[in-house]
């Protein structure tokens, strides 16, 4: 049933429009909550068994804690507001998915904007980003509305459980054991401190490359006046020079991507009705990670060939050596680090996909780890705020949303765009919507990946080494145990942010 579930999801998110897997997922998203309620049920008797010392050493303290944790996640009484969060969540994947707008006689999708986007011609970013801004604004109701019903779902979830907010039940829901709001608060804290005027400069090195006085919105994705690099070849060449490249990183990870290529694990091409975004799932009895994305012919294509692959490299490393599936997957802020680290790693292989342009695009791609940063904890802060305070408005969360692009993208601006400038921005990530906060693990993981980036320039050789050891770990210890596993430097910690992204800045201002 896992298996089909996996599947029927696969299906569903590439045409959204497709009823039957449609159907399919509805009868999934009511099934799933009573599954986990099983499981917990499982679970209880394991804790409670006269052999759970015998557990303990067989499958380690990890999972046991694991399982404590999730008796107090779960309850017949939320059955049904789970089967709810799911359907809306549905709900707005197919909203955003479907949405689309004529850009130059062209039928274009969110993602299909986005190669206009970085066009050297401003006058076609201006329309392409005005043209992305509306059509948000178009469906802004319905996302409002979705919202909405999502926040107060989730409220009373946590409520029926006993928490005594949605905040507290979520930081466990995600494996948090090991910190607290409040130290997110102060990692956020050195965000601001340290990363916001270095990428503050950043994007006033890139105006002047621009050869513009005042950087707008939709300048930004641009970093070179004649263009961004952009890959070289289609869809099946580019996968065919990403084998090759993981061929030469290492034994395993070549063995592993002939897996994928043979199998053809891929969906990569944008298309009518596929949902947003890109992810790397696993079909479970196989073995075989899957991935899923958007191609639109610019730099994010080969990302998705580093990124999704660093997902589908840990999960097809781990699942054989673990026991039970629960010990495959570790928490995302972990998880992020394999697939962000993976992007550093093939920087060698760069001039494969970018020819003479390779040296741009790992300065861009630099740039871009770190000035994502500020953003990454924006929406994480955005979600604490309005977690602390349900009952807000539409409008209170685009206020919400426009103080905290002053404090922490304090270049941006939207060239009097009016649903851009009062704060319609924060709708375009789906995470808040589908995987509340997520976001955070990835600014906590790229503090991570940038380590192994400055690690790999020093001794590759024992960068690789120790994450080749945290993907072989998968999800059997917890989040700063595999941190010490690998070698990492606590983010939370004082000085770490400071530290690692001292490291970046001969490469980024030369």
């Amino acid at each position: 049933m896992v298996r089909h579930a996996d599947c029927s999801h696969i299906r569903n998110t590439i045409d959204t429009r497709d009823e039957f897997y449609e159907k399919e997922m509805q009868f999934f998203h009511e099934m799933s909550p009573k599954l986990e309620l099983l499981d917990q049920q499982a679970e209880k008797i394991i804790l409670e068994s006269p052999y759970r010392d015998q557990w303990e050493a067989d499958y380690g303290a990890f999972v046991l804690k694991n399982m404590e944790i999730n008796q107090k996640l779960s309850d017949e009484a939320i059955l049904q507001d789970l089967v709810k969060e799911s359907e809306l969540c549905q709900k707005y994947s197919k909203a955003s998915a479907t949405a689309s707008t004529i850009f130059r006689g062209e039928e274009c999708n969110f993602y299909g904007l986005l190669k206009h986007m970085q066009s050297t011609d401003r006058d076609e970013r201006k329309e392409a980003m005005k043209a992305w801004g509306d059509l948000y604004e178009k469906i802004s109701g319905d996302l409002d509305s979705i919202y909405d019903q999502m926040v107060e779902l989730r409220v009373g979830i946590a409520k029926k459980l006993g928490f005594g907010s949605y905040i507290e039940f979520v930081y466990l829901n995600r494996g948090r054991y090991d910190y607290t709001a409040k130290d997110v608060e102060v990692f956020r804290k050195q965000v601001r401190d340290v990363i916001v005027p270095i990428c503050s400069k950043i994007r006033q090195e890139q105006a002047k490359r621009l050869g513009v006085d005042k950087l707008h919105y939709y300048d930004e994705p641009l970093y070179f006046a004649d263009g961004n690099p952009m890959p070289q070849g289609n869809k099946d060449t580019l996968v065919k020079k990403a084998q090759h490249m993981y061929h030469e990183i290492s034994k395993e990870t070549g063995e592993f991507f002939d897996f994928m290529a043979d199998h053809e694990l891929f969906d990569l091409e944008t298309k009518p009705g596929k949902r947003q975004g890109g992810y790397c799932t696993f079909i479970e009895g196989y073995n075989a990670p899957f991935i899923f994305s958007n191609f639109n012919g610019t730099s994010a294509d080969v990302d998705v060939l580093t990124h999704e692959a660093g997902h589908a490299f840990e999960v097809y490393t781990a699942a054989p050596a673990m026991p039970i599936p629960s010990m495959v997957f570790p928490t995302m802020e972990i998880a992020e680090i394999h697939s962000m680290s993976m992007e550093h790693f093939a920087y060698p292989w760069m001039k494969d996909f970018f020819g003479e342009k390779a040296d741009d695009y790992c300065y861009a791609h630099l740039a871009e780890a770190l000035v994502k940063i500020p953003y990454m904890v924006a929406v994480d802060e955005f979600q604490h705020r309005v977690f602390e305070k349900p009952a807000m408005t539409a409008k209170e969360r685009r206020n919400v949303w426009h103080e905290l692009e002053k404090i922490y993208l304090p270049w941006r601006d939207y060239d009097g765009h009016p649903f851009l400038e009062e704060g319609g921005f924060w709708m375009q990530k789906q995470h808040i919507f589908l995987f509340p906060f997520y976001y955070i693990d990835y600014a906590l993981a790229q503090i991570c990946a940038i380590q192994f980036y400055g690690r790999a320039k020093k001794d590759r050789k024992k960068a690789w080494a120790d994450y080749y050891r945290l993907c072989q770990a998968g999800g059997s210890k917890g989040y700063f145990d595999l941190l010490k596993l690998a070698e990492l430097d606590n983010p939370f910690h004082e000085g770490t942010v400071k530290k690692t992204v001292d490291g970046l800045l001969e490469d980024l201002f030369k």
